[in-house]
């Protein structure tokens, strides 16, 4: 009798051993245990109305996951790439971070994002749904690294109540360069000294990228530039000009602009009539204005290339979290969860999704519908994101201060560029 319960408590013990031995070799392969609680770092840009509604979204993931808790991290656009790719450097990234087509690409090519292909075909993320678009605008080099929340288009977003205040018919797509200055003179004269027609968008990377597109080059190729400074002294003239001609903000009033969210932006108060953005901010600026907005493509050239880049926002993981399949398990909740579509509601553009879009379409309001119609002409001339080198994100920051040197009138505009190229392919040579 007591060599029988001798054994069975040897067998017992033996057993112990052997399941904690799985146990630990399930938590190194990124397996967890299904009662073991998980904190989920997550970090993502905006206004405080974008803030709210992702806080809302996490809320509920944290109560359909009770074992997943999601600290949350977020800042204005402008911070954003430079915030994260300094806490990635330190080892400190989050789990999981939004990008989009104009940090990912620097992102992947800094080591600092998941490979998110063994998670696709293990099932713990489902893409089967999404539009193949949305797809390839997730992959650097074929490989996918980021899982879109929904793709939209670069446009102006102008104030309607300005245009007919200067008696102008309100401009189509497709307009040119020659058409958008004739009507920033037009809309000048109407408003007071207090108001302009436009922001100064000599620093900002995407107009320059469309400007660049139309003359068939992109603002990078391969590791390196892709404009010659002949193409980026005709970008700073062109703006230099609008300065001149008192139709941008003086340069200490735009240069208070750079960190402010939507919400506190000129254009929400009502300060300019045109702005250049990404076409799903047609909704969060109009949250806070007081005037009807709506939106039109970016000026063209009429003799240049027609096609304009598609830009998808995404979700994606470090490349050194610790929860990979619970990080998949937030982002699946985001992209396919009805509940959550409900509350995202195309916060980035149409959604990725297929089937989350039509969860969505009977509650989409005015706004939406404005940029929902934008993207849906757009579309049919659009392209994919060009690839950028590693260190673009710096090169579009670097592009910001030069612009402002010259409107500051520290530089004249042949020093900027010289300077520009200069430190631009220093930057890129790292």
């Amino acid at each position: 009798m007591k060599l029988k319960k001798f054994l069975l408590l040897f067998m017992s013990t033996i057993l112990s051993f052997g399941l904690a031995a799985c146990s630990s070799e399930e938590t190194k392969s990124g397996a967890s245990d299904s009662k073991e609680k998980v904190e989920l770092r997550v970090a993502w840009w905006g206004g405080q109305a974008r803030h709210d509604k992702m806080n809302e979204l996490f809320d509920l993931f944290e109560e359909k996951n009770p074992t997943i808790t999601v600290s949350r991290e977020f800042t204005v656009e402008n911070q954003y790439a430079e915030k994260f790719t300094t806490q990635a450097a330190g080892g400190n990234a989050p789990d999981v971070m939004q990008t989009s087509s104009f940090f990912q690409f620097d992102f992947v090519k800094r080591n600092m994002m998941l490979d998110l292909g063994p998670l696709v075909e293990s099932g713990d993320l489902n893409v089967k749904d999404l539009d193949p678009m949305d797809i390839e605008g997730g992959k650097v080099n074929d490989k996918l690294y980021a899982i879109s929340l929904g793709h939209n288009i670069t446009g102006v977003i102008y104030n309607k109540a300005m245009f007919e205040k200067a008696g102008l018919e309100l401009p189509k797509n497709n307009w040119t360069w020659d058409e958008y200055v004739e009507i920033a003179k037009a809309i000048q004269k109407s408003l007071g000294k207090d108001a302009w027609a436009t922001e100064d968008e000599g620093g900002v990377y995407r107009g320059l990228e469309l400007f660049a597109q139309q003359r068939g080059k992109s603002v990078f190729k391969g590791d390196g530039l892709g404009i010659n400074k002949q193409d980026l002294t005709d970008w700073f003239t062109f703006w230099d000009q609008m300065r001149k001609d008192g139709l941008t903000p003086p340069a200490d009033i735009q240069s208070e602009q750079g960190d402010k969210p939507q919400e506190q932006s000129m254009l929400a108060l009502g300060k300019v009539a045109m702005i250049s953005k990404s076409s799903n901010q047609l909704k969060i600026y109009q949250g806070s204005a007081k005037d009807e907005l709506a939106i039109v493509s970016y000026p063209m050239d009429p003799n240049g290339e027609k096609k304009v880049p598609l830009i998808v926002a995404s979700l994606g993981i470090s490349a050194k979290t610790k929860h990979p399949k619970e990080a998949a398990k937030l982002i699946n909740f985001v992209v396919n969860d009805p509940d959550a579509a409900k509350i995202f509601k195309g916060e980035h553009g149409p959604q990725a999704s297929k089937q989350m879009q039509e969860v969505i379409k009977p509650l989409l309001g005015e706004p939406e519908n404005k940029e929902y119609a934008f993207v849906d002409e757009m579309i049919q001339s659009s392209k994919p994101y060009p690839s950028m080198p590693s260190n673009s994100t710096s090169v579009q920051k670097l592009l910001l201060s030069t612009n402002q040197a010259i409107a500051f009138k520290q530089k004249t505009i042949s020093q900027a560029v010289d300077e520009f190229f200069e430190q631009a392919e220093q930057i890129l040579n790292r």
